[in-house]
C-alpha cells in the first residue's frame, strides 16, 4: 500500500455537485462560544454542522498539540469516531499531516489501510475529506474533517469541500485565542 493508493483529491473535480440543502443550512446562525466554555465545547457545534451538511458519519477538528508540534489532538469529534475525542496522533503520519504538507483540502479513500494507527481503532473509513485551518500569515492550526464509514453510497464532492472551507472560517482565531487565554498549566486565565 502506498500513499498514492489512498489520495484521491482529483476525484473531487469529477464528482457531480449536488448543492442539496447547502444554501439553507448556511443561513442558520452559528452558536457563539460562551465565556468560560472549553475549546471542545466551542468547536463541537462546527463538527455537528459538518456532519449534517456533508451527510458524513464522523466529523472532527484536529489541532496541533502545544507541547509537541508533531502531535495533533482530535479536539472535538462527533459521530462514529466520537469516542476517540481527545486522542493524540502523529501529524507526520496522518491524513491531517498530508493536508498540512499540501496546504489544501485532501480526499482520501480508505486511509485506515495506510495509516496503521487508524486501523488500530477498529473503525473502517471509506472516505475522509480533510481541510486545513490556516490562520493569519499562513499559520497552520489544524484541520476540520469529515468521514464516511459503512455507507458506501456517500461520496464527498466539491460542495463538501466548500462546506468545510466555510466552517473553517474563524476557527484558527478561535484556537489561537483559546491558547492565549490559558496559563501554562492549561486552565483558563
Amino acid at each position: 500500500m502506498t500513499l498514492s493508493d489512498i489520495i484521491a483529491t482529483e476525484q473531487l473535480e469529477l464528482r457531480r455537485r449536488t448543492g442539496v440543502a447547502r444554501t439553507e443550512t448556511r443561513a442558520v446562525p452559528r452558536a457563539m462560544p460562551q465565556d468560560g466554555a472549553s475549546l471542545r465545547d466551542t468547536l463541537r457545534p462546527r463538527c455537528e454542522e459538518a456532519l449534517l451538511r456533508c451527510s458524513a458519519q464522523s466529523a472532527g477538528i484536529s489541532i496541533f498539540d502545544n507541547d509537541d508540534l508533531d502531535e495533533l489532538t482530535w479536539a472535538a469529534t462527533v459521530g462514529v469516531l466520537g469516542p476517540f475525542e481527545g486522542r493524540r496522533f502523529p501529524c507526520s503520519n496522518s491524513p491531517c499531516g498530508l493536508c498540512f504538507s499540501y496546504r489544501k483540502t485532501q480526499l482520501l479513500l480508505q486511509p485506515h489501510r495506510y495509516f496503521a494507527w487508524m486501523a488500530q481503532t477498529g473503525v473502517s473509513i471509506n472516505e475522509a475529506l480533510v481541510a486545513p485551518l490556516i490562520g493569519q500569515f499562513g499559520a497552520f492550526y489544524g484541520t476540520i474533517w469529515v468521514m464516511t464509514h459503512d455507507d458506501l453510497d456517500i461520496h464527498f464532492n466539491l460542495d463538501d469541500a466548500d462546506t468545510l472551507a466555510d466552517l473553517s472560517r474563524g476557527l484558527a482565531s478561535t484556537i489561537r485565542l483559546n491558547d492565549i487565554g490559558r496559563d501554562p498549566a492549561g486552565s483558563r486565565a
